[in-house]
């Protein structure tokens, strides 16, 4: 009796089994015994290709909007700020190309340096506010006179960079300085009152000036300094004379360069 009751209570503690999970194979069956028909199965295809379709569509738009933002990113590494002109890095590399290009072409490269007098004055009194209205319309007004295809450049502060490629002669950057001094000269508005600029302009040339982008900057920047020394306004440069001379010396040398240095 006493092994039984064991037994019995040992029966009593024992945990029945969880029965097993029920499959539904109807549908499988159902699937593998009737598959779908033409049409169903036509009407899931063009499901997918819509679903393919809108993901080519989204991926489309985003690499459209990427290639936006690397010309925008490109675009502002290139230019001012303030003005939108080209920056000084950009400027440079501009310079170079047209230099090559005048080299093959057997022309000049003008560069006009342009230094703003009085603007550090209404500047002064304004504040910056009013200055970089200045600055962006002095911008405007020397863009308005150049040629399609040269480089307007704020080079730093109240300075401005003009680049004119294949030039005929330096009598060309002499008309488009007298032109720019002109404009920059007409009267500013800044708080209702009207206040005047003049511009310093020095003009260099490819290349009796300088062999490279550098040494032209350079060169009409000191041509400029000079001008304002003497307190004069008109633009400065050397001489057409001279520059004529310097240009069939270079001449010379390249062919001299060729021939293997013979007279």
């Amino acid at each position: 009796m006493a092994y039984g009751r064991s037994k019995f209570a040992m029966s009593e503690n024992v945990v029945p089994a969880s029965p097993s999970p029920r499959i539904n194979m109807v549908p499988a069956v159902r699937d593998f015994l009737a598959p779908p028909s033409i049409e169903e199965r036509r009407a899931a295809e063009q499901r997918e290709l819509e679903t393919l379709r809108a993901i080519n569509a989204h991926l489309l738009r985003e690499l459209a909007q990427l290639k936006q933002r690397e010309a925008e990113a490109l675009k502002l590494a290139d230019r001012d700020g303030l003005t939108g002109l080209y920056n000084r890095r950009r400027t440079l590399e501009l310079l170079n190309n047209a230099i090559a290009d005048a080299l093959a072409q057997n022309l000049f490269v003008g560069v006009l340096f342009i230094d703003l007098n009085g603007f550090k004055a209404i500047n002064d009194q304004y504040g910056h506010a009013a200055g970089d209205r200045i600055l962006t319309t002095v911008a405007t007004r020397i863009s308005a006179r150049v040629r399609v295809g040269d480089v307007v450049c704020r080079y730093g502060g109240d300075e401005f960079v003009v680049v004119l490629p294949l030039i005929p002669d330096v009598e060309s950057a002499r008309r488009v300085a007298d032109t720019i001094r002109e404009r920059v000269a007409l009267p500013y508005w800044v708080n209702g009152r009207e206040q005047h600029l003049s511009a310093a302009i020095g003009t260099a040339m490819f290349p009796h000036d300088g062999d490279d982008a550098s040494s032209l900057i350079h060169a009409a920047d000191q041509l400029m300094y000079r001008l304002k020394s003497r307190g004069e306004r008109g633009p400065a440069s050397n001489s057409r004379a001279s520059i004529l001379a310097g240009l069939s010396r270079r001449r010379d040398d390249r062919s001299k360069e060729r021939g293997g240095g013979a007279p």
